[in-house]
């Protein structure tokens, strides 16, 4: 009961504390005041703090950190590269120096504070307080199954949408359980959510980012499948290129899938 409360306000304060604020400035101050929220909330339900959600700068964390940024940041603008070149995005051009202050502290600095939280969490909590309890097969449903519903705030309840984030997070509740690493998972999740951020910026709106670009409106069967194929294969990918990673499990997490 007490692990359920703790992710209920932790989620809630992130997802819609923090939004209740008109200046970017305060809400930029009210997330930070999530860490020492989430410190406490930690030691309260069993966990050694922010470091028992995951959150530590283990021996290797800068090369997971790099290796997964790489790949999330690669296969989206794969997805991007694909839709300006089937006419779907349309390349207008860069904003002008003066304005460009803004979109790229929202980008750079309000994806990875987002993408981190978010990752502490519904994978970080999450699995620090299941592995070793039940199989590693219903923690991954349940930390898949709240990041899918957890996007609700962000992109809506759909089915589509819904596929779209069970895929992605394969991906990145795998590059943590598989590491032991939170930066394995958050280089995947800032990665992408850079590549986002710069034909869309924090607000979500096309040309609100560092580039300015146009939708067409040209919509297609493609379009439609791009959202599954490229989550799918990328986590394919994670599923080899994890061998170059740098291991930090501890002996606990060692839950192998068929037992």
């Amino acid at each position: 009961m007490k692990a359920i409360i703790g992710f209920i306000v932790l989620d809630l304060y992130f997802a819609i504390g923090t939004s209740l604020l008109g200046n970017p400035f305060l809400q930029f101050g009210a997330t930070l005041v999530f860490f020492p929220l989430a410190y406490f909330i930690a030691k309260w339900v069993g966990l050694d703090g922010l470091r028992g959600m995951g959150l530590l700068f283990h021996h290797g964390w800068k090369k997971n950190f790099f290796y997964s940024f790489l790949i999330g940041f690669s296969f989206w603008m794969l997805w991007y590269g694909i839709e300006f070149q089937t006419g779907q995005l349309e390349y207008v051009g860069m904003k002008p120096p003066a304005e460009l202050f803004m979109p790229i502290i929202e980008v750079f600095v309000g994806f990875f504070v987002g993408s981190l939280i978010n990752d502490l969490i519904i994978r970080g909590y999450v699995l620090n307080l299941l592995i070793g309890r039940i199989h590693i097969f219903w923690i991954f449903t349940i930390s898949i199954v709240l990041y899918a519903l957890d996007d609700y705030w962000y992109a809506g309840l759909s089915i589509h949408n819904i596929f779209f984030s069970i895929l992605l997070g394969l991906s990145l509740t795998y590059a943590i359980y598989k590491t032991g690493s939170i930066w394995a998972d958050t280089g995947i999740h800032y990665g992408l959510n850079i590549a986002y951020g710069l034909f869309y910026g924090l607000v979500g709106k096309a040309g609100g980012g560092i580039f300015i670009i146009k939708e067409t409106g040209q919509h297609s069967t493609l379009s439609t499948l791009l959202s599954f194929v490229i989550p799918a294969i990328m986590f394919i990918f994670v599923l080899w290129f994890m061998k170059f990673y740098t291991n930090t499990k501890k002996p606990n997490m060692e839950v192998p899938f068929s037992a």
